[in-house]
């Protein structure tokens, strides 16, 4: 049943608004990466720590690196690989919410509005189209999540039971930001009856269970003898800006909660309110079922979180995957004058930010607009193969490292900010660290040096490595 409902489902597809969207915007993501000399900071991350498989990996889960190791054996080491993942997540995640809403009862239109409504997020159609990976996979994880609860209300057999507990595991295997969604999925069965019987039935242990045995590995390698949490939890320290401030305590975290939603939601918001004020659209009013309460007190756990943790600071890319599928709530509440040119007009919208983004780097090439992906590590690339081919080579950071194992498919490179890698790996080795800035050397004395080297025009410092030890230990 399950098979013929998909097949149902994916054989029109393409002929759709939406078919085309998700294939345009895969080719797109594609396309621009032979457009940069380097990779970005994300797919450079993904090209040094793919290099293994670990249950782990610094900060971060490990199945999007999991997915990015399977994707670089089928494709090999090179840029196509990593824009191949990111673009296939894309798609899926415009087709997933499409989905959603026309199971959600919105109609086809409405439910094309769900999706191009973001090409007024800017996160969304900048960050998340160019650039990021683990974000973009729980955008799409989270959306699954809606469709296997929605399934779980209307049919609670095992098979969807056996679906939640493979979605709750990849979902905190992908981006450790999925535990606020299940907070605010437990939170709502104090007042939602309905999501009540979903976990009020026997056949939730085999969700438990799966869970249990899928995630038991990462939180044994995060918990267990040689664990990672401590400097998992300074890495979330560092980022969040946590302060010990007691006059910022709430007041900061309020304050910076409420700022990123603003900079997230504005553009959209403000059309919507423009359209409002010219009687292109009305409001309806609210149905209060499970949904709209799992929205509710999805901004109420954020609250809550943030201000708990004394979070100073807050991005717009950790907020938006878990407010992702309530566009398709906003559509609902919307009354359109007329949902096929509202339809139609954001989907030439959406096409011409593709567009854009598309000859946007090549153009910034052109024009001689300063960017670090127009600036190659060949250089240092030929440098340390012409004088320490024989050698391990120690880069300063993963975007470094990424970018100098993309040229050097074969070669293991190490990275001096990878606090994750096997102690194994630090024996016996023999080779050359690389460091960036005179301010770095703390006395040292470089054996080699490369000036002016990328955007920002630095210095670069050869340094021995005596055998086991890291210079950024």
């Amino acid at each position: 049943m399950f098979l013929r409902q998909n097949s149902m489902f994916f054989g029109p597809l393409f002929k759709k608004k939406i078919g085309l969207a998700a294939l345009l915007s895969f080719l797109a993501i594609t396309g621009i990466t032979f457009f940069k000399s380097a990779l970005e900071l994300e797919d450079a991350e993904q090209a040094y720590y793919s290099q293994w498989l670990r249950w782990g990996y610094d900060d971060q889960p490990p199945f999007y690196t999991w997915l990015q190791y399977l994707v670089n054996q089928v494709f090999g080491m090179q840029k196509g690989s990593f824009s191949v993942l990111r673009g296939t997540i894309f798609a899926s995640i415009l087709i997933s919410l499409w989905h959603f809403g026309t199971i959600m009862r919105l109609s086809e239109k409405k439910a094309e509005l769900a999706v191009f409504v973001l090409v007024l997020v800017p996160v969304f159609i900048d960050f998340t189209f160019r650039r990021l990976s683990h974000t973009s996979l729980l955008c799409l994880v989270i959306v699954m999540s809606f469709i296997v609860l929605h399934r779980l209300l209307h049919d609670k057999s095992w098979t969807n039971y056996g679906l939640l507990g493979l979605i709750v595991s990849v979902g905190i295997l992908s981006k450790y930001n999925y535990i606020l969604f299940l907070a605010a999925f437990v939170s709502v069965l104090f007042i939602d009856k309905e999501l009540r019987q979903i976990v009020f039935n026997k056949k939730i242990l085999l969700t438990i269970v799966l869970v249990a045995v899928l995630l038991f590995p990462h939180v044994y390698w995060l918990l267990g003898p040689d664990g990672h949490v401590e400097q998992l939890h300074e890495s979330i320290v560092l980022k969040i800006e946590r302060k010990t401030d007691t006059e910022l305590y709430v007041l900061g975290p309020l304050f910076s909660l409420i700022k990123t939603l603003v900079k997230l939601l504005a553009p959209l918001l403000t059309v919507f309110s423009l359209a409002y004020l010219f009687k292109q659209v009305n409001f309806s009013r609210p149905k209060l079922d499970w949904f709209a309460k799992l929205g509710l007190l999805q901004l109420f756990i954020f609250l809550v979180f943030f201000v708990v943790f004394n979070v100073q600071k807050v991005e717009e890319r950790w907020l938006f995957p878990l407010l992702l599928p309530f566009v398709v709530l906003l559509v609902r509440l919307v009354e359109f004058k007329s949902d096929h040119k509202w339809s139609t007009g954001l989907f030439r919208l959406f096409l011409l930010v593709v567009v854009i983004q598309v000859v946007r780097t090549p153009v910034e090439k052109v024009l001689d607009i300063p960017s670090s992906v127009h600036y190659g590590f060949e250089p240092l690339s030929e440098l340390l193969n012409k004088r320490y081919a024989n050698k391990k080579w120690q880069l300063p950071n993963v975007t470094y490292g990424g970018n100098i194992h993309i040229l050097n498919p074969d070669t293991e490179i190490f990275s001096g900010d990878d606090f994750s890698l096997s102690g194994s790996k630090l024996q016996n080795v023999e080779g050359v660290a690389v460091l960036v800035g005179k301010e770095n050397l703390n006395g040292r004395i470089p054996i080699e040096q490369l000036v002016d080297f990328g955007k920002e025009k630095d210095t670069l410092f050869i340094l021995p490595l005596e055998e086991g030890t890291f210079l950024y230990e």
